[in-house]
């Protein structure tokens, strides 16, 4: 029994790096990995995956609790469910014009803008990122590019700095 469980770990251990979660050194690095996800034919995964302590903790928080905001009919709808994907805030997409600018850092926090068309909808988004453990992580999503402008922790939370 011991021989074979060593086996399997012995197996395993090359799918190890795999299965850890990448890091990013690198604000840019992060937001255009994230963005590679939504190329035709790559894999989508959980947004998140990506997501600082703090930005969890108020989805996390948003999941558990009756104080999810709902504005039935609006553009919000989406923003306040936990489930929603900030980076891509739309059902179907077909990106084109992608854009990732260059970061403003300071200290362990950075903004990265982000432009693109989903079909014929602009976009602009700012995500705010900062380093966690020497890694970087979206802190929050801001989008300021259409009608009903939102920002992702207040959109899940009421007051999420009292946290």
């Amino acid at each position: 029994m011991k021989s074979a469980i060593l086996a399997l770990v012995l197996l395993a251990m090359p799918l190890a790096p795999a299965l850890a979660a990448e890091t990013y050194s690198d604000p840019k690095a992060l937001v255009q990995a994230i963005y590679d996800g939504y190329r035709p034919g790559a894999p989508h995964g959980d947004p998140t995956v990506h997501y600082s302590a703090r930005l969890k903790g108020i989805a996390q928080l948003a999941e558990e609790s009756a104080h999810v905001t709902k504005t039935a009919g609006s553009e919000l709808d989406p923003v306040a469910d936990p489930t929603f994907n900030p980076f891509l805030p739309d059902t179907n997409a077909l990106l084109f014009d992608l854009r990732v600018g260059e970061p403003a850092r300071l200290d362990d926090r950075a903004v990265v803008t982000v432009t693109y068309h989903n079909f014929d909808q602009p976009r602009l988004l700012a995500i705010s990122l900062v380093e966690e453990d020497g890694s970087w992580k979206v802190d929050d999503v801001a989008s300021m590019g259409s009608d009903v402008p939102w920002l992702l922790s207040w959109a899940l939370a009421a007051d999420p700095y009292a946290m």
